[in-house]
């Protein structure tokens, strides 16, 4: 709501801003037009003030051929020029009218200030949409990173509570009661399940912070992929109890010279980001194969998918489509921003395709060099 009532007060100002300089543009151009009007007028009345001058020369005795009375005119009015019958006596019978350049200077003026302010109008005009569009994409992203920042505040909160409660009670129910040894491993291990829960958070916040500041150094050393990646998805299905959902095709002994620990975070967080958007019984699909050229990671799920339009926006910081409060999804909306960075620093790419019949491919590529 905030956001709509922002771009309808940024667009009627705009409006104003657009209309003043047209108008600014059509003032002075019409203005030019009445000026050219009227030094145009003002030369047609010289020639009647110059012909009163050269009659009354004449009377005087000042000029007394027509040599004397063109010197006279020159001298005087030099924009005019004085034309005589020859027929006739020429001092009786002369007219005085505005010389062709004159009237060619007037009009030249007249179309270069023209030029002069429509050129002006559209390179102000050109620089004012491209202020307005780098102003409203500058503020439309502020207000969209504040309510990110926002949902994140909410995200966190929630995140953080949560766990927090929930080992609270675990404590108080082994405080206040006598229970079986079952029971008692039961609590102990969904303790254990939101501590990791906690630690996990709590490392993608400082992570993201570090890849924000570009903190975080590349530690790179020839790593067998192949146990990393059984590695990562036996600590990360055990506490939540996923065997059963996940799906390997990981070929053995495959080695690429990475940061290892870097490249657990990315599972990882893939790992969580399917598990979150798959549902209850969502197979999640872990496959790693290699060929010559390059070595493709690809973590699959049977969500819902993500639109074409939102599989750039879905790696940026704190992104997450609706609002905080209506989500039902857990998440901060880092882990795909540090998945992108890391895998930058990587020299890796990601891409993000459709799986069928339903969900999404997050495919890892990290090309061999020679």
């Amino acid at each position: 709501m905030k956001l709509n009532k922002t771009r309808i007060v940024f667009g009627i100002v705009t409006l104003y801003i657009v209309a003043a300089f047209g108008w600014w543009t059509y003032a002075h151009v019409l203005s030019n037009d009445r000026l050219y009007t009227m030094q145009h007028d003002q030369l047609e009345l010289l020639c009647y003030k110059a012909t009163l001058d050269v009659n009354g020369a004449i009377a005087q005795e000042i000029v007394d051929d027509s040599t004397k009375a063109r010197t006279y005119l020159e001298a005087n009015f030099p924009q005019l020029e004085i034309v005589f019958d020859e027929n006739l006596s020429p001092l009786d019978n002369f007219l005085i009218r505005p010389k062709r350049e004159a009237y060619a200077h007037l009009s030249h003026v007249h179309l270069r200030k023209k030029r002069m302010y429509l050129l002006e109008g559209v390179v102000m005009m050109s620089l004012l949409f491209w202020g307005i569009i780098w102003i409203y994409r500058n503020l439309n992203n502020r207000l969209k990173l504040q309510r990110q920042q926002g949902n994140f505040m909410l995200s966190i909160t929630h995140e953080l509570k949560t766990p927090l409660a929930s080992i609270k009670l675990y404590l108080e129910t082994l405080q206040k009661r006598t229970l079986t040894k079952e029971q008692t491993d039961t609590i102990v291990q969904n303790s254990l399940s939101d501590v990791i829960r906690l630690r996990d958070l709590v490392d993608n916040i400082l992570l993201a912070a570090q890849l924000d500041t570009h903190k975080y150094e590349i530690q790179e050393f020839e790593v067998n992929v192949t146990e990393l990646v059984e590695r990562t998805v036996e600590r990360f299905s055990l506490p939540r109890n996923l065997q059963g959902r996940l799906v390997l095709n990981i070929e053995k002994e495959v080695y690429l010279t990475t940061d290892s620990a870097a490249l657990e975070m990315v599972l990882s967080n893939l790992l969580s980001n399917a598990l979150k958007y798959s549902p209850a019984e969502g197979k999640i699909g872990v496959a790693l194969r290699t060929d010559d050229l390059s070595t493709v990671l690809s973590i699959t799920d049977e969500g819902a998918g993500i639109l074409d339009k939102e599989k750039e926006t879905v790696f940026t910081k704190f992104y997450r489509t609706g609002d905080e409060l209506t989500r039902k999804t857990k998440g901060t909306g880092l882990g795909l921003f540090i998945v992108k960075n890391l895998m930058h620093l990587l020299k890796g790419e990601i891409r993000i395709r459709d799986n069928k019949p339903v969900g999404t491919i997050f495919e890892l590529s990290f090309k061999h060099h020679a």
